[in-house]
């Protein structure tokens, strides 16, 4: 079976945002183009979170050994200090600091030059004093604003090549990218650096939920235009990752699909 046209065009993009010696790297960046650094909704219905901490009793080592994929869920409501606890240790704001010379939100994940191109969304599903429906996280608020009302999960199981695994969660994380916060300073290279940035947030959301007690399972496969209007994404904005969280099931349930 002939390799697909879209192995190749990963190929060519790969080569091109090489670094080479014998070719100059791209023109200086264009401060002009920077996009602004965070999403915000204005007039969206907002629910502050509690959890805005880093409040969690697990020594490294013991979470390291247990971090697995879990596919085998319990539906059971989630206090919502969870959800904004789970938020806030992966990728909310904890503070300032100075980056090659300037002011940046300091986040507890890497991101090449402080730039941050991520977002992340939450569909919800049985958290206390939370209606189900579609959130955008604001970090630097430390609230979520409202996308769209009602549950959303039915949904993501059919956009996602029918993981039904979802249907359990009590939250899918989307995590979206806006490329330009990176390219406009790194050029092509830069649209490397978004996935980097996204497999660092991944694990912390691995890490974080491991060590308060719920499961975690990626998912990388979708289909991008329907996902992107289901969560009413802006143009220069694209999903390029999910994370499902919720509660295993007990052990003499589960199916024997942990993974990895």
């Amino acid at each position: 079976m002939a390799r697909s046209k879209e192995a190749d065009v990963a190929r060519l993009y790969h080569l091109h945002s090489a670094h080479v010696r014998a070719r100059p790297l791209e023109p200086p960046f264009d401060a002009d183009l920077r996009p602004l650094p965070f999403r915000t909704y204005l007039g969206s219905a907002r629910t502050p979170l509690p959890g805005r901490d880093f409040a969690i009793d697990a020594p490294l080592g013991a979470v390291l050994e247990r971090r697995r994929s879990i596919r085998d869920f319990a539906l059971r409501p989630m206090p919502l200090a969870t959800l904004g606890r789970l938020l806030h240790a992966s990728y909310g704001v904890r503070g300032m600091r100075k980056i090659d010379g300037e002011w940046s939100n300091d986040r507890p994940t890497p991101s090449a030059g402080g730039l941050y191109p991520l977002e992340i969304y939450v569909a919800t599903q049985a958290v206390e004093e939370l209606p189900d429906g579609l959130y955008h996280y604001d970090a630097r608020a430390h609230e979520l604003e409202l996308r769209r009302e009602g549950l959303a999960h039915t949904a993501l199981v059919g956009l996602t090549l029918d993981q039904g695994m979802i249907m359990n969660t009590n939250v899918v994380v989307v995590i979206t990218a806006v490329p330009m916060r990176t390219m406009w300073k790194y050029g092509q290279r830069g649209y490397r650096f978004l996935w980097l940035d996204a497999g660092h947030l991944g694990q912390n959301l691995y890490l974080v939920a491991t060590a308060m007690g719920l499961g975690p399972v990626a998912i990388g496969g979708f289909y991008d235009e329907e996902l992107r209007r289901l969560l009413s994404l802006p143009a220069e904005e694209d999903a390029i990752y999910l994370v499902c969280i919720g509660q295993p099931a007990p052990a003499g349930s589960r199916t024997g699909t942990q993974r990895a």
